[in-house]
């Protein structure tokens, strides 16, 4: 029997029995052994890594879709062959952002298959928007429709107007979150080449500073909640609207009690350029050597990215799925997340992809996290300076990393 091993993340607390279920079914069809490698966000990056320059690594491997780029510069992964990819349905089997994570600039090879999608959107209550005299059909949305109607949530009587975690200053979401006001404002966070950081651009800052905005419009008593604390505030019903990722969204919607949030519920893109991200399935480049792993590790792949095994995990764990097929049967019409889903995942974005985008990404999440921090412990302080003050420094030091 061929044996092979594959490696996933941890996304959620089902995810050890979901995918040795999934594993075991899988050789039970293929007559292949799988076995598994679980890892953790905060060290699988450092783990992927060690695979690269040790070999020691499983034949198949979930990551992070933002990691793939750095993991072709170094030359650690397998494409995908035509075939391979429309026995898969294609490119257009999958959100449109979400498949780019897995293409170099100039470089037509498939690197990477999409699995999970992860965004960000804002949710609310319509009849508590409609109390206080907000129009609940599009109060966001886009930027300027965010900052009107955050400001008279805030402004409102309303008991608690207005969430938006203060994460812990080394969370990595935080970046993601910031990536839409930033495209939204027209700015850039590099250039499309890859050479010239354009994160503290005025068009950036202008864009980090909207962001900001909505760190500093929460009320005071629950600035310092964790995400999960804010979550269950909007659950319970004395909450009118908060930034939230997809999976607590859809703890929203699958939530049973009380009712009228899950009948007033509304659901809105963070900005009209929304990012998305998400896992992605990969093959590493030293199975070829061995022709029978390398069969079965794109059979497993084919398997996992299914619509079947789409839809199975996202009904098990809770997650949304990559593929147009599997998320329109999860968001059917009618559904609150549905508009804001289809329009992430047709106009969406994703970073462009790039050698070290992986360092790039780990400082720029550092420092906006200082700036978040920053600028609600001083909400006098200029938000534009802040920004500067983190941002500037970095900026200058990526001037070499960037060829410059």
């Amino acid at each position: 029997m061929v044996e092979i091993e594959f490696s996933y993340i941890n996304d959620f607390e089902q995810d050890e029995r979901i995918w040795a279920e999934f594993m075991e079914e899988f050789g039970a069809q293929q007559g292949v052994k799988v076995h598994l490698r679980p890892m953790g966000w905060d060290t699988a990056w450092a783990n992927l890594f060690s695979y690269t320059t040790l070999g020691n690594g499983p034949q198949v491997s979930h990551v992070g879709n933002t990691w793939v780029s750095s993991l072709v510069r170094m030359n650690a992964l397998r494409p995908f062959k035509s075939q391979e990819i429309a026995d898969m349905g294609g490119s257009s089997a999958f959100m449109a952002p979400n498949w780019q994570t897995g293409l170099l600039p100039g470089d037509q090879r498939v690197w990477a298959i999409p699995w999970t999608a992860w965004i960000y959107v804002i949710c609310y209550r319509k009849d508590l928007l409609a109390q206080v005299g907000i129009d609940s059909s599009t109060p966001f949305g886009t930027v300027e429709a965010a900052k009107v109607t955050i400001e008279r949530l805030v402004n409102s009587s309303l008991e608690i107007p207005w969430l938006n975690t203060q994460i812990p200053l080394n969370y990595r979401c935080l970046l993601h979150i910031a990536a839409s006001w930033i495209w939204a404002a027209g700015g850039e966070i590099i250039n499309k080449d890859g050479t010239q950081a354009l994160f503290n651009s005025p068009e950036a800052i202008k864009g980090l500073k909207d962001w900001l905005d909505t760190y500093r419009a929460v009320p005071t008593p629950y600035k310092k909640l964790s995400q999960q604390e804010t979550f269950d505030l909007f659950k319970s019903g004395r909450a009118a609207a908060v930034l939230a990722n997809i999976h607590g969204t859809n703890s929203f919607i699958a939530a049973q009690t009380p009712s009228v949030v899950r009948d007033n519920l509304g659901v809105a893109p963070v900005t009209d350029t929304p990012w998305t991200g998400g896992g992605s399935f990969v093959i590493w480049d030293d199975l070829r050597s061995n022709p029978q792993k390398e069969q079965a590790a794109v059979q497993l792949v084919k398997f996992l990215s299914s619509k079947e095994i789409n839809l199975r995990y996202a009904h098990q764990a809770g997650s949304t799925p990559s593929r147009i097929d599997a998320l329109n049967e999860i968001y059917p019409p009618g559904n609150p997340a549905r508009d804001a889903i289809m329009l992430t995942a047709k106009k969406g974005r994703s970073y462009y992809n790039m050698p070290i985008w992986r360092r790039i990404e780990y400082q720029l999440y550092e420092e906006i996290g200082a700036a978040v921090a920053d600028a609600t412990e001083h909400m006098s302080a200029d938000s534009t300076s802040i920004l500067h003050t983190h941002l500037d420094p970095l900026a200058a030091r990526l001037k070499i990393a960037l060829g410059h």
